[in-house]
């Protein structure tokens, strides 16, 4: 064996170790957690009594659906008004025709008592010729207090744009004449009117009633 000392390691040499070495190694752990503690965090700070409400954004469908039914209701109130106003409109034309058919009627009935007031003081004056004169007179005083009526009548007729359809002596016309016979003339040429048996009117440029004439044909042998 060598009489050099060999150096044995106690294990008891452990313990003789630095304690602040032993300290540092035991606040590893505590100052890494320090560090983790002390990183910055996204999440917002809230104050007291705050709560955040989660933003909700609408599909696009149901915004065009919103402005689709704004736009129906628009058209809607639209449409009620247009309603309204024709309504409103024909209320309005409804009482101008009334209004203008009464003031015609009112105009006509005024022409007309002129010649009612006529019939009744040709039938006075017929009956009076009557009680007083003889029957011959009384007569002719209301044959005169007739055509004093018919001439009245025409008159205010006339007024009112009525005017009598010529036909004697005319060409038959068909568009203002109505046929009723022919009768054989040898005077006249065919076709042309040589009596009336009910007289036509126009107003204006309408047929209010066709003359019914007698035509002149060809003479018999």
């Amino acid at each position: 064996m060598s009489n050099q000392d060999t150096t044995v390691n106690d294990p008891t040499d452990n313990n003789e170790l630095d304690p602040q070495a032993d300290g540092s190694q035991a606040s590893g752990p505590q100052a890494s957690g320090s560090q983790a503690s002390g990183a910055p965090t996204n999440q917002p700070e809230s104050g007291p009594g705050e709560t955040t409400e989660p933003t909700v954004e609408i599909p696009p469908h149901e915004q065009e659906m919103t402005k689709l039914r704004a736009e129906r209701d628009l058209l809607e109130q639209k449409l009620q008004r247009a309603m309204a106003d024709t309504q409103n409109i024909r209320r309005r034309q409804r009482q101008e025709m009334d209004d203008s058919r009464r003031r015609v009627l009112e105009g006509m009935t005024q022409e007309l008592l002129p010649v009612l007031d006529s019939f009744t003081l040709a039938l006075q004056a017929y009956d009076d010729s009557k009680a007083e004169q003889s029957s011959e007179d009384a007569t002719s005083a209301l044959v005169e207090g007739v055509r004093m009526v018919k001439t009245l009548l025409t008159g205010a007729l006339e007024r009112h744009g009525l005017e009598e359809i010529k036909a004697i002596g005319l060409p038959f016309d068909p568009s203002r004449h109505e046929a009723l016979g022919v009768e054989p003339n040898g005077e006249v040429d065919e076709n042309q009117v040589v009596r009336v048996v009910q007289t036509g009117y126009l107003l204006g440029e309408h047929v209010v009633r066709h003359s019914k004439v007698i035509v002149a044909g060809p003479e018999q042998d």
